[in-house]
C-alpha cells in the first residue's frame, strides 16, 4: 500500500517524505476503521481514496506556497482537506473546523495516532466562530471543499481571513458557473475573484477546480449574520 501511495505522489509531482507517507497510510487504515461505525466518507477502496481524497486536498500546493502559514478549513469532514495539507505543511498551522464533535474526535484521535502536531480543531458553527476576535482576520488561507454554494461560502469563510489573504474552495467542474451568482456576495463582504485553477485527478477523467478568492478589506463588522441566516438568505 505504502509503494502505491508513494506512485500517486510521484506521479502528480509531490514531495512526499517517507515519515509522511506512513501518516498517509495511518490515516487512511483509521479512515476506514472508524468509517464502520461513524458516517465519515462513501469513498473506501484504496485507490479512490489516495486521488479523491489525499491528491485532491493537496492539489493547491501547485498554485501556493503554504510554507509558515496560517491556516483554516471550513467543513473539514473527516479532516479533508487540511490532514493531508498539514503532514505536507509541518511548519504551518492549521485549524479544522467542522459542527459534528465526533468528525472532530476521529480527527483529534488520528492527529495524536500519527503525531501530526499543527493542527487542532474547532467545534462550531462557522457565523459563530467567526466573531471571535482570536479567530476573526486571523488566517493567510481558508480552505474548503464541498461545503455551501459559492455565495454562501464566502459569507461562511471570508471574516476569517487577513486583509491581502486567500479564500480557495474546492468544486467540481461546475463550480466556474456559481462564481457569476456569488458576485453580489464578494462586492458586500469585500473580496474579490482572483482566479480559477482546473486540474484532473489521477485515475479518472474527474475534472476539480480550486476557485481562489482575495480579500481586500476587512469584512464588514455585520458579516457572517447570525448561525442560518446565509443558509436561508444567501446574499
Amino acid at each position: 500500500m505504502k509503494n502505491l501511495l508513494k506512485e500517486y505522489f510521484e506521479e502528480n509531482k509531490f514531495n512526499c517524505r517517507e515519515e509522511q507517507l506512513d501518516q498517509f497510510v495511518k490515516y487512511y487504515e483509521m479512515l476506514l476503521e472508524y468509517n464502520k461505525v461513524m458516517n465519515l466518507t462513501a469513498i473506501t477502496e484504496k485507490h479512490d481514496v489516495f486521488s479523491k481524497h489525499f491528491i485532491d486536498s493537496v492539489q493547491v500546493m501547485k498554485f501556493f506556497d503554504f510554507n509558515e502559514k496560517k491556516i483554516i478549513d471550513l467543513g473539514t469532514g473527516a479532516g479533508f482537506p487540511g490532514i493531508p495539507l498539514a503532514i505536507l505543511n509541518p511548519n504551518s498551522k492549521f485549524t479544522l473546523v467542522d459542527s459534528l464533535r465526533k468528525r472532530l474526535d476521529f480527527i483529534d484521535t488520528v492527529c495524536e495516532t500519527i503525531g501530526l502536531k499543527n493542527v487542532t480543531t474547532n467545534h462550531s458553527r462557522f457565523e459563530d466562530l467567526a466573531r471571535k476576535d482570536e479567530f476573526r482576520n486571523k488566517f493567510d488561507y481558508g480552505v474548503s471543499r464541498a461545503v455551501a454554494p459559492l455565495n454562501v461560502l464566502l459569507e461562511y469563510s471570508i471574516p476569517f481571513i487577513n486583509v491581502g489573504g486567500k479564500f480557495i474552495s474546492y468544486k467540481s467542474i461546475e463550480g466556474k458557473s456559481e462564481n457569476n451568482s456569488s458576485i453580489k456576495a464578494q462586492e458586500i463582504l469585500k473580496c474579490k475573484f482572483e482566479e480559477t485553477y482546473d486540474y484532473e485527478l489521477p485515475g479518472n477523467d474527474s475534472i476539480r477546480n480550486l476557485l481562489v478568492f482575495e480579500v481586500i478589506e476587512k469584512t464588514p463588522a455585520k458579516y457572517p449574520r447570525k448561525a442560518g441566516v446565509p443558509k436561508k438568505k444567501p446574499l
